[in-house]
């Protein structure tokens, strides 16, 4: 469509400069020099080709500043949606954190352990939680590797897992009881 529009535009842009030189060409009257002529004509068609590369070039800013507007509504939305779901599910997330930290003290994790945990699982890097901490990555990855030995996990992965997978087991079981199913073991 927006081709089908840019070269009907040319087209009727390059019909009008065509005319408007032929039509200069009678009223000075005299004799038709080509040279001239072709002079004439690719002048006025290099303005005509700058004016229409501008306005498509406006065309193409209007396009990203709709598409840009529409990728923040989005976003907005989502937000939105996301704060809602966590104030619906306020009591249920703070449970969740005090069972975190339970655990966090029971694998006897120092304070800076328990915030480094915290922020991995909510998966920041450790480039990101040693910007946040103001310390080195170095000093970050020791600490991880300490919070790994003490939980007795292998890693980053593992350590979401442990919590996340209980969440799901919790889904699972309250699933099965509602459909009336029994897990044999």
């Amino acid at each position: 469509m927006q081709k089908s529009r840019l070269i009907l535009l040319l087209s009727l842009v390059s019909l009008i400069v065509i005319g408007l030189t032929l039509f200069d060409l009678v009223r000075e009257g005299g004799i038709f020099d080509p040279t001239e002529v072709a002079l004439d004509l690719a002048d006025s068609l290099v303005l005509v080709g700058a004016m229409v590369a501008v306005a498509w070039t406006m065309q193409k800013v209007h396009d990203l500043g709709e598409t840009q507007e529409a990728l923040s509504n989005n976003l907005a939305r989502a937000v939105a949606r996301g704060d809602d779901w966590r104030e619906a599910r306020r009591s249920e997330i703070e449970a969740l954190g005090k069972a975190i930290e339970t655990q966090f003290k029971a694998w006897q994790l120092t304070p800076a352990e328990i915030d480094i945990a915290g922020l991995m699982l909510k998966g920041a890097s450790l480039k990101e939680i040693a910007l946040a901490r103001d310390t080195s990555e170095a000093t970050i990855r020791q600490q991880a590797q300490s919070i790994y030995r003490k939980s007795g996990l292998s890693g980053r992965a593992e350590l979401s897992a442990y919590f996340l997978e209980s969440l799901f087991d919790t889904a699972e079981d309250h699933r099965q009881r509602k459909a009336g199913l029994t897990v044999v073991g």
